[in-house]
């Protein structure tokens, strides 16, 4: 046999070349046995080794903490039955659990030492090393995953009866801005028929807006607002509501600026109360000084304030919500490692009546 009929192979462990098998038998794929144990080890410790994140854990079962402890809030807000509320809390103390466990595997993964670990868990570094090790964490986790998978195929009956809640959050906005409009025409004092031939509309068309029988277009809502001399400002965020549109990423003016605007609207559409028929409505937890405050936009309410005059002007305060928290977002993204303390779960105290920028 001549060199050229020698057929050779190249090993997929070392790359090396061999002499390949002749005949019908299977082919090889390494030059030796050593090569092919070690190929092996190569194997095994890819099918031991835990799936790799972008991100840390923690962060991911942060945010979803973040979305429970807001639906309980909103739960709260409406009246939700108490067996409903225990239910949401029992959930929100699991996945507390499960985040101090994958907060301590990704400290653990960045290098932190297992007596950093216990020190800052206030326990021995025995325990720390029992309690969050790395197969049992591991563990943990994948059972959260079914956990929480299961939990999203099969809502529970409380959740399904608020499936069309941002249907609901819409119709409010629609009647409040059809309100607040009305206030302002009213105050104005034209008639139907002044305002369809200021603006080039029907009276019939002027009419259905007023009454919330159709949406107008922001175009429209400039137009009559311009007319009866009131603020584009107060009726924006309204008007956005009303097309189900998110509050967008801003900066920290822009966002407390259309809080305010936002809570202005609602009490435009509440007719413009006093700070004294405000202040009473709330029995007594606001007082006219901070009544006015909030309505200045002097510096930015805590959220128990938030909702508080919300309720008293008649608004749903989960419908306001996005806004405030795009508030309190803008300083944890812009602000200095102090600002990151603020909390955004509605846990700001309401006896805190420091300007946030002396925070």
């Amino acid at each position: 046999m001549s060199d050229e009929d020698v057929e050779n192979g190249h090993c997929r462990e070392c790359g090396g070349q061999f002499l390949q098998n002749e005949g019908r038998g299977r082919r090889k794929d390494y030059c030796s046995p050593a090569c092919r144990r070690r190929a092996q080890r190569h194997r095994d410790g890819q099918r031991r080794r835990p799936p790799q994140s972008a991100l840390p854990v923690g962060r991911s079962i942060a945010e979803e903490l973040y979305n429970l402890a807001s639906d309980l809030l909103e739960a709260e807000y409406e009246g939700a039955p108490l067996e409903e509320l225990l239910g949401r809390t029992r959930v929100l103390a699991k996945e507390c659990e499960y985040y101090t466990s994958a907060a301590v595997r990704d400290a653990r993964r960045g290098g932190l030492s297992w007596e950093a670990v216990a020190k800052a868990a206030s326990v021995s570094v025995a325990t720390a090393r029992v309690r969050w090790g790395e197969s049992k964490v591991m563990r943990r986790l994948a059972m959260r995953a079914v956990e929480r998978a299961a939990a999203r195929q099969a809502p529970t009956p409380a959740q399904l009866s608020r499936s069309g809640d941002g249907r609901a959050a819409v119709g409010r906005a629609s009647r409040q801005l059809a309100a607040a409009l009305s206030h302002l025409h009213q105050t104005s004092g034209m008639t139907i028929r002044q305002v369809a031939e200021s603006t080039e509309l029907s009276p019939s068309y002027v009419s259905r807006i007023l009454s919330v029988e159709r949406s107008p277009s922001w175009q429209v809502v400039c137009q009559m607002t311009d007319l009866f001399g009131g603020d584009r400002f107060e009726l924006r965020v309204l008007w956005e509501n009303t097309q189900g549109l998110p509050p967008a990423p801003q900066d920290f003016i822009e966002a407390a600026t259309r809080l305010n605007g936002a809570l202005r609207g609602l009490h435009l559409a509440a007719g413009r109360p006093s700070t004294r028929k405000i202040s009473e409505d709330c029995s007594g937890e606001l007082d006219e000084e901070a009544v006015e405050d909030i309505l200045a936009g002097g510096q930015v309410p805590t959220w128990e304030e938030t909702g508080r005059f919300v309720s008293a002007v008649g608004g749903h305060p989960a419908d306001i919500r996005p806004q405030w928290e795009a508030v309190y977002n803008s300083i944890i993204g812009a602000c200095d490692p102090v600002i990151r303390e603020v909390p955004a779960q509605g846990d700001a105290s309401a006896d805190d009546e420091t300007p946030l920028e002396n925070r």
